[in-house]
């Protein structure tokens, strides 16, 4: 796969980029990879940290999903204020209500434009990390955060990922760039390096002049780990 553009518009410019982490701490990811994702979450906080540009412009949004789904952030939260959450994986995979609870999140937490007045915040970036196998009503969140990203009002990436990943599933629920890759240790490593290094990329562009116009080259992530899907 070669690069992808992200664009980082909003109508006039603006001051933070939210990133939202959607992490499934379902039933299947138990063990080994759910221990791989709490410290891949602490990796991207240090990472993130370590640039100057995104330690200017990061806001952070997590929400955690099994049977239930939760903003453990509540709301945007600055990277430098950042905690990254415990995690524990049990019961299924409330994919849609997670999806809801980022519609909330956008519609509250993200500041928008006024036209002829103060500046948004910059596009928001969304990672999604699933197991492909949703347990609850999916389709119409699924189809309401599709939609907003054909306005081009946020990014979103999807990655597919745990022992049981549904590939035929994962096709279905894909919002934007998606990507499987295995549940070792390895993988779920390059993947937050990979988040961390579109993060950086992102807020680097946001600080150039005439960033508002911008669409920003994202290298793929390492594809001997984690690969396209569509």
């Amino acid at each position: 796969m070669s690069e992808m553009k992200m664009d980082v518009t909003v109508s006039e410019g603006g001051r933070r980029l939210p990133v939202y982490l959607l992490l499934d701490n379902s039933g299947s990811m138990g063990g080994a990879p759910i221990e791989a994702v709490r410290r891949g979450v602490e990796l991207f906080t240090h990472e993130t940290l370590a640039d100057v540009f995104a330690r200017q412009t990061v806001y952070v949004g997590v929400i955690t999903f099994d049977s239930d789904a939760r903003m453990v952030t509540n709301g945007l939260v600055h990277i430098e204020q950042f905690q990254p959450p415990q995690l524990s994986a049990s019961g299924e995979t409330a994919l849609g209500k997670a999806l809801q609870l980022l519609q909330e999140s956008l519609d509250r937490d993200v500041k928008p434009t006024v036209k002829g007045g103060e500046k948004g915040d910059w596009k928001p970036l969304v990672f999604i990390l699933t197991d492909g196998e949703p347990t609850d009503n999916w389709q119409g969140p699924r189809q309401e955060i599709l939609e907003r990203q054909q306005r081009k009002v946020l990014n979103v990436i999807t990655v597919g990922c745990g022992p049981t990943l549904n590939e035929q599933n994962l096709n279905a629920i894909a919002i934007g760039p998606t990507f499987r890759m295995d549940a070792t240790d390895a993988s779920f490593r390059d993947f937050f390096q990979w988040v961390s290094q579109s993060v950086k990329a992102m807020s680097q562009a946001c600080s150039r002049e005439g960033a508002e116009e911008q669409l920003v080259n994202i290298p793929p992530p390492n594809p001997q780990v984690i690969q396209f899907v569509t």
